[in-house]
């Protein structure tokens, strides 16, 4: 299997990619390269198949994060939810993101030489099998047409910088995405996520979004009273991200 396959639904023209998921080669994930579209069941079938023919030892499938009706579509085929998120949403506004700007926003440009650290932070902060690799976080940043990545450095001991925490952040029409964000478990609680989110929002304004969006885990409270905080508020809908195993899996490999 290579990170580069592309299948295309028939019925739909949702167009999805397969990449391994980080850490475990042995996982697909199927990518929709548009996530406001919503994929038939004829299309997941059609893309689990593909999957399993290029890659006949693959022992699971996996998805991002789904809206509810693109969900279905794969609940429908057999998928299973493994996680649900709360979706939360900001208005972008001059006057909604001003008091952003009294935030202690210092932020610098993530750079590729930041990546393996970057990586190593985000497995530490979200744990297996949800953190991302040099990989991944690449994808992530390719899912938007304009995207903007960013980090916080501290200082250790020796007075040497290293990443303390970073965001990546998108933007499509009148939509920004906070799409990942990730503070080092050692370094928490000292405004590093808030500085981040407020230079992620105001970027986002200035290209022109009317709407912020972030999702982040259920019980995720401290994430959940920042955002809060800051002036999202919970949307009713979850996300769901969901997987195909055992014989829901083998049943799709005949379909070749």
């Amino acid at each position: 299997m290579t990170d580069t396959t592309e299948g295309l639904g028939l019925h739909d023209h949702v167009r999805a990619r397969f990449a391994r998921w980080p850490y475990e080669p042995d996982v697909t994930q199927v990518i929709l390269l548009d996530h406001h579209m919503i994929p038939t069941p004829e299309s997941v079938r059609a893309w689990a198949a593909n999957a399993i023919t290029n890659d006949p030892d693959v022992r699971a499938i996996r998805t991002g994060a789904m809206f509810p009706a693109a969900a279905a579509s794969f609940t429908e085929v057999g998928f299973r939810p493994i996680d649900t998120l709360a979706l939360l949403e900001a208005p972008l506004t001059p006057t909604s993101t001003r008091s952003l700007r009294r935030q202690r926003s210092k932020t610098q440009r993530l750079r590729a030489s930041h990546l393996p650290d970057v990586a190593a932070l985000d497995r530490r902060a979200f744990g297996d099998p949800w953190g991302n690799d040099v990989r991944s976080l690449n994808d992530i940043t390719g899912a938007t047409p304009r995207h903007r990545s960013r980090v916080v450095t501290v200082n250790d001991v020796n007075g040497n910088p290293h990443v303390g925490g970073f965001a990546l952040t998108g933007q499509s029409g009148v939509f920004g995405y906070l799409q990942r964000l990730a503070v080092d478990p050692q370094l928490r609680r000292r405004g590093i996520a808030r500085r981040l989110v407020a230079d992620s929002m105001r970027w986002m304004q200035r290209r022109g979004a009317t709407t912020a969006m972030v999702n982040t885990a259920l019980d995720n409270e401290a994430a959940l009273a920042l955002y809060a905080d800051l002036g999202f508020r919970r949307r009713s809908e979850t996300l769901a991200i969901l997987e195909l195993t055992g014989d829901d899996l083998h049943r799709h490999g005949g379909a070749r």
